[in-house]
């Protein structure tokens, strides 16, 4: 439904696409990576169900509380909710990593008013490598990809990306077909 690791994706585009660029990877984190707000969700909304049973441990008289009272409390928990799960889901589906034949894009989605786009050309990527840290990270092979680039061009990192040492390897091979071109080029010219 929404991958986290695409290859070869069809229509599919990104702004400041060029017309003869192709995408052949679209990353995000790890769909499991999104616990750290799925949880916190569930346990909210969960959290009226059980405040009958705490009231009655902590010998709290919950009938002192006037109805009103509660039906404003469960509308902001549902409302906290609902912000909790649109804010989590958003950052999640709209940071994105895209490899195409000319380029790395990194997306920082931070809010519905603020996105910050990096671009490097795979002509300028020296190196890559990938890291997996924790138990999480080897059961569900997830982890950051770290790409060096030349000159002034920013690194990019990926990061809780599904598969790191085969997006490493990807990028890497991206490149080295660039520069292949790059000097058969130059040794054959047209």
């Amino acid at each position: 439904m929404f991958p986290a690791y695409l290859e070869n994706p069809p229509n599919c585009s990104f702004e400041g696409q060029d017309a003869t660029e192709k995408i052949l990877l679209l990353l995000r984190a790890h769909p499991i990576t999104n616990l750290k707000w799925i949880i916190p969700a569930i346990l909210l909304f969960l959290a009226p169900f059980f405040v009958p049973s705490l009231a009655r441990f902590f010998n709290f008289d919950l009938s002192a509380i006037p109805a009103s009272f509660e039906v404003v409390f469960l509308i902001i928990n549902y409302l906290l909710v609902l912000v909790i799960t649109f804010e989590g889901f958003l950052y999640w589906y709209f940071n994105v990593y895209i490899v195409t034949d000319k380029n790395i894009v990194d997306i920082d989605f931070h809010s519905i008013l603020f996105k910050n786009i990096d671009v490097a050309p795979l002509r300028n990527i020296e190196d890559t490598s990938s890291s997996m840290g924790g138990i999480l990270s080897a059961i569900f092979n997830y982890g950051d990809v770290f790409i060096q680039t030349a000159g002034a061009t920013k690194n990019i990192d990926l990061h809780q990306v599904p598969k790191p040492h085969h997006v490493a390897d990807f990028i890497l091979d991206e490149a080295h077909k660039i520069y292949g071109r790059g000097r058969d080029a130059y040794h054959h010219p047209s």
